[in-house]
């Protein structure tokens, strides 16, 4: 298992490594491996895997967020530009700077 494998390889590395350990138990043991190694991994990775789907909604949940803001924020840039121009009709130009309007004409 390298160190740059995504995330489905690690999490289908440690399947299989928990199915070679506990299917090769008296082998592995010979090395010192005792069986809660199996179980260490299993749930090691069973975390993961739920961290992993948890992020992915989150982002789904980001972008859906993102793209309401920028909705928003469209809706919004436009309603001022609108009502810049009406204050500027409306309003002589010495008191456009009460309504934030720093421009010249």
């Amino acid at each position: 298992m390298g160190s740059k494998s995504s995330l489905s390889q690690q999490l289908t590395d440690a399947r299989l490594m928990v199915e070679g350990l506990t299917s090769h138990a008296d082998a592995v043991a010979k090395v010192g491996i005792e069986t809660s190694r199996a179980t260490d991994i299993k749930t090691l990775s069973d975390a993961l895997a739920a961290l992993d789907s948890e992020q992915e909604s989150l982002k789904a949940q980001l972008k859906s967020k993102t793209a309401e803001l920028e909705k928003k924020q469209k809706a919004l840039k436009e309603v001022m530009a609108e009502t810049k121009k009406l204050v500027k009709i409306a309003v002589p130009q010495t008191d456009w700077v009460a309504f934030g309007i720093t421009d010249k004409k």
